[in-house]
C-alpha cells in the first residue's frame, strides 16, 4: 500500500461520510485532553519562550524621549568615590534636577538603613524630595535571615514621608531565568504596592486616569499576609537592548554639565548602571541594568506598548479550537495527506500568535498546539506505516504457504 491521494472525484464523498467525522471528532477529543495535560504541566514553555524570543528581537520600538536614565556609572563612582555614597549627593542631585524642571523622578536606589553617623545628610535628602515633591522611591520584600519570612523593606521614615509615592522594584523571572514580563502591582499579604515605573507614570494625570492593564491573579484570596501577592501581569516589548534610553552620567548631571533643556519635562530614573553592582537583568535582547527594566515599563505603559498575557481558559479554549483546523482541512483537494493539513494548520497557529501580537497586543502561547498538531501526524504516519509493514508480511506469509501447499 502506498499513501496516495485519492482522485478528486472521491473528495467529497469521503470528506463528508459521518462515520469519518465521528472518528474526527473522537480524536479531537483525545487531542484537547491531551493539551490540557501539555497546558498544566507547563512542558511547552520553552518553545513558547524561544518563539516570543525570536519574534521580540525583530520588532523593536521608539521610546522616544521623554524618559531619561541618570545612571551610576563607571564614571560617576571614579569622580565620586565607591558605593554607597553620602545621601548629601542624592540631595544635591535631586535639587539639580528640580531646577532643571523634570516632570518626575524615580529612585530606583535602595534607602532602608538610617545613617547615624551622619543624621544631617538624611535630613537634606528628605528635604530635597520633598522641596521636588514629585519623587517616588522603591519599596522591596527581602528576609532578614537564610529561610525566614519575608519583610517589606520600606526607605527609612524622614524620606518615605517626603516622597510623593513609593513603588516595588519586584522583577518578574521566567523559569530559564529571562525577564518578558513585570508585575504592575504586588505586596506581603495582598499586591498593594504599584510597580515603580507605575508610581511614576500615575503622578501625569493622563497616565493616571488610564485603566490598569495586565492579567489579573483571581486566586489571590484567601491571601497570607506572609506572602509576596503579585498582580497586573504585563508582557513586555522591551524597546531594544541597552541604550535605547536617553542616559547621562550622575556624575555630570551632579556637576552641571548636562544642560537643563536635555533634562526639562522629562521623567528622570536614577539608578545603577555599573557592572559589579548587583542589578543587571536578562532580557531576550541581552542583559540590561534594572533602572533600564525600569524605564522600559515606564515607556511601554506611557505609550501603551504593554502586552496582555492569555489567561489560562483563553489559552485553551483558542488552542481547543484551533485543534480542529487540521481535521476540517484533512481531506480537501490538496489536503489528502494528513501531513499537509496539519503543516497548514501548524502555520496557521504561528500566525494567529504572531497577528495577535501585533495587532491586539496579546500574547497566546502556540507551542502546545503545533506539537500536538504535528506530533499526531507523525504517530498516525507511524501506525500507517506499521499497518502496510503488517498487510506486507501477511501477504508474504499467505506465498509461502501457497507455495509449500
Amino acid at each position: 500500500m502506498h499513501d496516495h491521494a485519492l482522485p478528486d472525484r472521491h473528495a467529497a464523498p469521503r470528506y463528508l461520510d459521518p462515520f469519518a467525522w465521528l472518528v474526527r471528532m473522537v480524536v479531537w477529543a483525545l487531542a484537547v485532553g491531551v493539551l490540557a495535560l501539555l497546558m498544566a504541566s507547563n512542558r511547552a514553555a520553552r518553545l513558547d519562550h524561544a518563539l516570543y524570543d525570536l519574534h521580540m528581537r525583530h520588532w523593536g520600538w521608539d521610546p522616544g524621549n521623554d524618559v531619561v536614565i541618570v545612571a551610576i556609572d563607571p564614571a560617576s563612582l571614579d569622580a565620586l568615590g565607591r558605593w554607597p555614597w553620602p545621601r548629601e549627593l542624592h540631595a544635591r542631585l535631586i535639587d539639580r534636577l528640580t531646577a532643571a524642571g523634570v516632570r518626575g523622578i524615580g529612585m530606583d536606589v535602595t534607602v532602608s538603613e538610617p545613617n547615624v553617623a551622619h543624621l544631617q545628610n538624611d535630613q537634606a535628602f528628605a528635604a530635597a524630595i520633598a522641596r521636588n515633591g514629585r519623587v517616588v522611591m522603591p519599596v522591596f520584600a527581602e528576609a532578614q535571615e537564610l529561610g525566614g519570612m519575608l519583610q517589606e523593606i520600606l526607605p527609612i521614615p524622614a524620606v518615605a514621608k517626603a516622597a510623593a509615592a513609593m513603588g516595588q522594584v519586584d522583577v518578574a523571572v521566567d523559569d530559564d531565568r529571562v525577564v518578558r514580563s513585570a508585575y504592575l502591582m504586588a505586596g506581603l499579604g495582598s499586591p498593594y504596592w504599584p510597580s515603580l515605573a507605575l508610581a511614576l507614570a500615575r503622578l501625569d494625570r493622563d497616565a493616571g486616569s488610564k485603566v490598569l492593564p495586565g492579567l489579573r491573579d483571581n486566586a489571590l484570596d484567601p491571601r497570607s499576609p506572609y506572602l509576596w501577592e503579585r498582580d497586573n501581569l504585563v508582557r513586555l516589548r522591551y524597546a531594544g537592548p541597552d541604550g535605547s534610553f536617553g542616559r547621562v552620567s550622575y556624575a555630570d548631571v551632579l556637576n552641571g554639565k548636562v544642560p537643563a533643556a536635555l533634562l526639562k519635562g522629562r521623567l528622570v530614573l536614577v539608578g545603577a548602571t555599573a557592572e559589579g553592582m548587583g542589578d543587571i537583568i536578562n532580557t531576550p535582547d541581552g542583559n540590561i541594568p534594572g533602572v533600564e527594566y525600569q524605564a522600559n515599563v515606564l515607556a511601554a505603559l506611557r505609550r501603551g506598548e504593554t502586552i496582555l498575557p492569555l489567561n489560562l481558559a483563553g489559552q485553551f479554549l483558542l488552542g481547543a479550537s484551533l485543534l480542529l483546523l487540521p481535521l476540517g482541512l484533512y481531506g480537501l483537494p490538496g489536503l489528502h495527506r494528513a501531513w499537509r493539513a496539519a503543516a497548514v494548520s501548524s502555520l496557521a497557529c504561528l500566525l494567529l500568535s504572531v497577528l495577535l501580537l501585533r495587532l491586539a497586543h496579546l500574547w497566546w502561547p502556540p507551542a502546545a498546539c503545533v506539537l500536538l498538531m504535528l506530533g499526531g501526524t507523525a504517530l498516525l504516519w507511524l501506525l500507517a506505516r506499521l499497518d502496510v509493514l503488517t498487510r506486507r508480511r501477511q501477504h508474504r506469509r499467505r506465498i509461502a504457504t501457497g507455495f509449500a501447499a
